[in-house]
């Protein structure tokens, strides 16, 4: 019991240290901050590697706690440590779900409760916490939701990653970010603070909702139609200020004195789902042709992290930046770019929506679906009788591969892209 005690003593040190800190952060909440400063796109994704870096975050004392733990963990003798194991289990499972699920909602409500008496209305509440490209494609939902709630607050909420971005757009009054809520996470239908929410929309693609069946439509329809709305205004829109652009380009040392009149592209090969991603040798001999003819400034976007795990960090020629940007500043850099060569990915939708040419490398997914609707966009594909198998019902294939050996993308050829 003496052992218990400390174990439940040491956790309790650390909730009052919790509270501690979100006390502490209330005035950045109450005025639409994050929760945690926003972080990388794609490492934050991931609420396991933002769990990890939020305990590095603690400093010394909790490691020291850690430790002293551990310790006592490992002076235990086997039948009591037997014994205790499912009380320690309990208790951990308490603790996880008081830091990712309640904690969360309480900051939540807080927030709610002052941005709605703060602007003296009644909250609508559109959630989409992900992916980066259906984030941007339920922005144009914003225009269509301001219509048909007049003198509502529209609140988007998001994983923390995305908020800036939905700022950028200017298509809601104020978003929320949240650490502990990614993709496919949805706000509860009937939650409800004090009478003050109106109405809640959970935007979902067809093949989240019917799980065997791909859309027929584009992305913004298809976002839209799963909630009642259809979208006029199809085109999303983000804003990048000069200063913002300005500071994302000496930050990562592109300034104008640096890229002089160069031919700026920025690429994103991936990694990503085995049916969307083109073969790195094929990316290798494209920027190759580019550098040929071009002097050219090529820029590698994408989710590989530079460790050498991805056959995508080892592509020359360019300047890496993959897995390094916040989402403000990949849109910041595709403003600068003159063309912008994805597959099908974020950084197509992010170009659309800032007006920047994008050439999309497409296979099970037809590009009449995803591409800008009035932006300059082309999109490449390999030719197979198979060929966008996405939109069938069932499904043509599984994310991680497919009956043909994903054909379609396979078959398109570096030459056709130069």
């Amino acid at each position: 019991m003496v052992i218990l005690g400390i174990r439940l003593a040491s956790g309790a040190v650390d909730a009052v240290e919790s509270v501690g800190i979100g006390l502490r952060r209330v005035w950045r909440i109450l005025v639409c901050q994050p929760l945690e400063p926003t972080h990388d796109v794609i490492s934050h994704s991931d609420p396991a590697e933002a769990v990890d870096l939020a305990h590095q975050a603690g400093g010394a004392p909790r490691s020291i706690m850690s430790r002293f733990r551990e310790f006592v963990v490992s002076i235990l003798p086997g039948p009591v440590h037997s014994a205790l194991r499912p009380w320690w289990r309990r208790f951990f499972r308490f603790k996880l779900r008081l830091r990712d699920w309640w904690m969360p909602f309480i900051v939540w409500h807080v927030w709610l409760v002052f941005q709605c008496v703060r602007h003296r209305k009644k909250a609508v509440i559109i959630c989409r916490c992900g992916a980066l490209g259906d984030v941007v494609c339920t922005l144009p939902m914003c225009g269509e939701i301001r219509k048909r709630h007049p003198r509502r607050l529209i609140i988007f909420v998001t994983a923390v990653v995305y908020r800036d971005l939905v700022l950028l757009s200017k298509a809601a009054d104020v978003a929320f970010g949240s650490r502990s809520w990614v993709w496919p996470f949805s706000m509860p239908d009937n939650f409800n603070v004090l009478g003050l929410v109106d109405t809640i929309y959970n935007p979902k693609t067809t093949d989240e909702r019917l799980k065997t069946s791909g859309a027929t439509c584009h992305l913004v329809d298809d976002l839209a139609g799963s909630c009642g709305f259809t979208v006029t205004a199809r085109q999303p829109r983000l804003y990048p200020s000069s200063s913002l652009i300005k500071k994302t380009r000496i930050a990562y040392g592109l300034a104008g004195d640096v890229t002089g009149n160069r031919l700026i592209v920025g690429i994103n090969g991936g990694p990503s789902w085995p049916v969307r991603t083109w073969d790195a040798s094929k990316w290798q001999n494209l920027i190759n042709k580019i550098h040929s003819e071009y002097d050219a400034l090529i820029i590698q976007f994408g989710a590989n992290k530079g460790d050498g795990s991805s056959e995508y960090d080892n592509l020359t020629g360019v300047k890496s930046l993959a897995n390094r940007l916040k989402s403000e500043e990949i849109v910041a850099l595709i403003a600068i770019c003159d063309l912008i060569i994805a597959i099908d990915s974020g950084p197509v939708h992010l170009a659309g929506a800032i007006g920047t040419p994008v050439v999309g490398l497409f296979g099970p997914v037809n590009p009449r679906y995803r591409l800008p609707t009035e932006s300059p966009a082309i999109g490449l594909f390999g030719e197979v009788p198979c060929l966008f198998c996405h939109h069938n019902t069932p499904l043509g294939h599984l994310y991680t591969g497919c009956p043909n050996n994903i054909a379609c993308i396979k078959k398109l050829e570096d030459k056709t892209v130069f």
